[in-house]
């Protein structure tokens, strides 16, 4: 079973494993599927009403959320995970 972040108005949330690129969570109201990416908020496969993914969007841009979902992404989904730059290591990045 896929981890669910949230149901908010009767949009479920959810981050799956053995997934693709981009990084993306699995959005769901009623009989509508969707995938969002989590970077842009743009909906790329599926549909779901405007109305729901605007309430979508602005879930990602609350408290951190993008970064935290993002890292969740990662996390379930390690092979993906961009490998760090010569440059990012300069700068601490991991």
């Amino acid at each position: 079973m896929a981890p669910l972040l949230t149901d908010k108005d009767g949009v479920s949330i959810i981050i799956q494993s053995r997934e693709h690129l981009p990084p993306h969570i699995h959005v769901s109201y009623g009989d509508d599927e969707a995938l969002v990416d989590i970077r842009t908020g743009k909906m790329f496969k599926g549909s779901i009403p405007a109305k729901k993914l605007k309430l979508v969007q602005a879930w990602l841009v609350e408290k951190q959320n993008r970064e935290v979902v993002e890292e969740n992404f990662y996390e379930l989904n390690p092979a993906l995970r961009p490998k760090p730059t010569k440059k990012d290591k300069r700068k601490g990045g991991k």
